[in-house]
This record gives structure tokens, C-alpha cells and sequence, in this order.
């Protein structure tokens, strides 16, 4: 049997998406079914239902999914006990972070990485943070860089890397906003007077509606948008005011034209200020051989 074919078939069991699981494995959507129609033929029997909506494994699938992981981790110490090949783990794990994280927490975990698995290739995706957690879930990647939750899912493996404020922005340039920000003493802020730029979605967005609830503000949202860069970025502009990791603003290529606000109102929000930042993995996969390597290698820098 196959060992590559067994490996396409967990990830695919994993995700259940023919067009995610064909990109990961640089192959198309009509090679992905053949493989699925071979490992059938071998055992038999169906592993997947298909319709033009969905995916989902049969019983048969969810039993030889399991026989697919124990046969690679078996392959695999099979190749360590024998000294089978080189002493380095060889594949391809993929990981997915926002833009921000790819520039200011990869460079050092990639370069340590790749100079202890050299033969380790990571692929790497980038997108809003808030869908870091569900890209590991829905089996899209393998890892994840995200935020954690005030509560993890107990599928989710969690390494801390980083923390981050989140802090309270508004345009340093001359505009409306930063003009009535200026006009306002300290115990004077109007919340909800002023426009809001907003995350879409994710737990900062969380967070921030929380806080409005306990201070009864109901906020003008002028826009939702998705990742806390695009934030930034509407409120260097002058269109409102938002709310973003530090470790976000400080990255930004237009920091020069924000300003952090800070008053005595602003200090109620401290209790939800501080951002835990980290690899996300699911836990059932950390055994499997690849995964552990990259997981060791991050947790002895983390």
C-alpha cells in the first residue's frame, strides 16, 4: 500500500475538502479522486460519501483512517529503528498566520526550524488571524499562528510564543476624528459619537463588544473588515477609531500616522487588553511524526 496515498487520505479525512487537501499536496482534483478510488478498491469498500454539497466519511472511512495513521507512525519507526535513510524527517507541513505574524514571529522560528529539520518544508499561508484556529480544525492547515480564546477548544493544542496589548487608535493626521478627539477632555469622551472601524469577527471583536455592553455604549460602526492590518489602515485614513494588537500597530507601515488613545475611561478596559499569541495544532495529530518535530522545535523557543 501506498505510504504517500495513506498520508492524502488522513489529511483529506481531515478536512473533508477535495480542493483544499489537492492544494496541500500539489495535486488536482481528479488525481486526489483517483487516489481515494484506489485506497476504495484495495479495501474494498466506500470510505467517502460525496455529494455536490458535501463530504463525509463512512464508518469504513472513519475505521481506515485510524489504520492509515498507525500505519504511518509505524512506517515511520519502522525507518528510525532500521536508520532507514537520512537521521532528518523529510515532508511537508503547512501553516497558516496572518500577514503581521509572518513578519514578526516566523523569520526566528523558520530559520531555528529549518536548521534543525532542513528537510522539513512548510507552505505557508496568510490571511485574517481570526481564522486561525478553524483553518487547523477544518484540517485547511496543518498549523496555525492565532490569538487564544478565552476558552480553547480541547481539540486545540495551544504553544504560547507572544503577547500583545490591545490598544485604542485614532489618526494622528488632521481629520473630524482626530479634530473631536483633541476638543474632549479626558472625562469627557463620547463614545459613541465617534465612528468605529471594527474586526468583522475573532476575539479582539469579542472582547470589544463585551466592553461596550459593561460601559452601555452603542457605538457607531462606519465599517467591519476583516484583520486588524485593514484597521489600521481605514483609521491612519481618518475614517474612525479602532481597536488593534500592539504588535499589529507597531508593524503597520503607516504607524507614523495613528495615535494610541489613553484616558482614565480607556483603563476599563484592561482586563481584556492582553493578547496571548500562539502555534495552534490539533492534539490527535501531534503524534503523527512531522507534526511532533515542528511542535518540539517551536516549544523549545517558545
Amino acid at each position: 500500500m501506498n505510504i504517500r496515498d495513506l498520508s492524502v487520505f488522513i489529511d483529506l479525512a481531515n478536512s473533508l475538502h477535495f480542493g483544499r487537501t489537492a492544494e496541500k499536496h500539489y495535486m488536482s482534483p481528479s488525481t486526489l479522486s483517483r487516489v481515494v478510488q484506489r485506497l476504495e478498491l484495495q479495501a474494498g469498500v466506500s470510505l467517502l460519501q460525496r455529494n455536490n454539497r458535501s463530504v463525509s466519511l463512512t464508518k469504513a472511512g472513519e475505521r481506515y483512517r485510524q489504520y492509515a495513521r498507525q500505519s504511518l507512525s509505524a512506517w515511520q519507526a519502522f525507518q528510525d529503528d532500521m536508520g532507514i535513510g537520512s537521521d532528518k524527517l523529510q515532508g511537508l507541513v503547512s501553516l497558516y498566520c496572518s500577514v503581521t505574524a509572518s513578519h514578526s514571529l516566523l523569520s526566528g522560528i523558520l530559520a531555528d526550524l529549518r536548521e534543525r529539520q532542513p528537510s522539513i518544508e512548510i507552505k505557508l499561508h496568510t490571511g485574517d488571524q481570526a481564522l486561525s484556529i478553524n483553518r487547523v480544525k477544518e484540517g485547511g492547515d496543518d498549523f496555525a499562528i492565532g490569538v487564544k480564546p478565552d476558552v480553547l477548544d480541547r481539540q486545540i493544542a495551544f504553544r504560547s510564543l507572544t503577547t500583545s496589548r490591545l490598544l485604542f487608535i485614532a489618526p494622528r493626521r488632521p481629520c473630524a476624528v482626530s479634530e473631536t478627539l483633541s476638543r474632549w477632555q479626558d472625562s469627557a469622551f463620547d463614545w459613541a459619537a465617534l465612528p468605529w472601524i471594527v474586526a468583522d469577527r475573532g476575539e479582539s471583536r469579542q472582547r470589544l463588544d463585551r466592553w461596550f455592553r459593561e460601559q452601555k455604549i452603542k457605538p457607531s460602526i462606519y465599517a467591519q473588515v476583516s484583520g486588524h492590518e485593514a484597521i489600521v489602515s481605514m483609521v491612519a485614513l481618518g475614517f474612525g477609531v479602532g481597536l488593534v494588537p500592539e504588535l499589529v500597530l507597531t508593524s503597520s507601515p503607516v504607524f507614523d500616522s495613528i495615535q494610541i488613545i489613553r484616558s482614565s475611561f480607556t483603563d476599563s478596559f484592561s482586563a481584556y487588553a492582553e493578547f496571548e499569541i500562539g502555534l495552534c495544532a490539533l492534539q490527535q495529530r501531534l503524534s503523527e511524526p512531522l507534526m511532533q518535530a515542528v511542535w518540539n522545535d517551536v516549544q523549545l523557543d517558545a
